[in-house]
């Protein structure tokens, strides 16, 4: 995943804030009991919201503990949310996804090769417990793969791809999925595609990679970002107000604060940064 998704932490109560962290820790400390500790790393912020909104479609609140980090062994013990089935489900997914992803990646620009045959070593079970997650990801995907090849400018087309990817993810999280979590995870992955391609565009142009956004002639420089930045900041929150309008018809019960900060505030927040950095590689938050 990308690691966009994320609180406005300048504007979130320190309980919440707190709430936040320990699903991330939760997450990360499952990953590396199912996965091993270096499987760690793949943890991020896109699926603690995932988690987040799962716990609260079963309405399972998690419980807490205070354990000390593998990055940080001696000093503060740090909140914890203690594994449950949940937590499980969301690393799998995340693991999918991520393998997926690579796949992706090594087909288009060959990267990524030793990540997809890393994650491919424990894909074999993952495809028995989740197949519609597997045969959404590998044929989505296989079709993004294809439009990018045609150097396609359809947005919706494009983002859409990986709305259903995020979509499906949904679906295998939980049997209480329901319209409003299938759509609000499918416009979470139209607004991460567009960020991302947004953040990544004078990267891509200068690799000579598929963007989205890429100008059809010269460079990326300040006067295309004059001139697209109301077309970027368009598409960017009517992904946004189609995210929050589904958000307003959940039964929103637990761990309400750290959701609304995200949905309310940190997507906005995010969105305005990358715009800001007009095509300068948005610097990654660490909480």
């Amino acid at each position: 995943m990308f690691g966009y998704v994320i609180i406005d932490k300048p504007n979130i109560l320190i309980k919440d804030f707190a709430t936040y962290k320990s699903y991330y820790c939760g997450l990360c400390k499952r990953t590396g009991s199912l996965y091993g500790q270096l499987m760690r790393l793949s943890v991020n912020y896109d699926i603690v919201l995932l988690s987040l909104l799962v716990h609260n479609y079963e309405k399972v609140t998690p419980e807490f503990t205070e354990e000390h980090c593998i990055l940080h062994p001696v000093g503060q013990k740090k909140p914890v949310a203690k594994s449950d089935g949940i937590f499980g489900r969301i690393v799998d997914i995340n693991i999918i996804l991520g393998y997926y992803k690579a796949c992706d990646d090594v087909a288009d620009e060959g990267r990524h090769k030793g990540v997809k045959n890393f994650l491919g070593r424990r894909m074999k079970k993952l495809k028995v417990n989740y197949p519609a997650l597997c045969a959404a990801a590998e044929l989505r995907f296989g079709e993004l793969r294809r439009l990018e090849e045609t150097n396609c400018r359809d947005e919706n087309a494009v983002s859409g791809c990986f709305g259903d990817v995020l979509s499906a993810a949904a679906e295998a999280a939980t049997e209480k999925a329901d319209d409003n979590l299938r759509k609000l995870c499918y416009n979470l992955g139209k607004w991460i595609y567009y960020i991302d391609a947004l953040d990544d565009i004078t990267d891509d142009y200068e690799q000579k990679r598929y963007n989205l956004f890429a100008p059809s002639t010269g460079a990326p420089d300040a006067d295309f970002f004059d001139k697209q930045e109301k077309y970027f900041r368009h598409l960017l929150y009517s992904a946004i107000d189609d995210i929050t309008q589904s958000y307003d018809k959940m039964d929103i019960t637990v761990s309400e604060g750290a959701l609304s900060n995200i949905i309310y505030l940190g997507l906005r927040a995010r969105t305005e940064a990358v715009l800001k950095g007009r095509g300068n590689k948005c610097q990654k938050i660490r909480l």
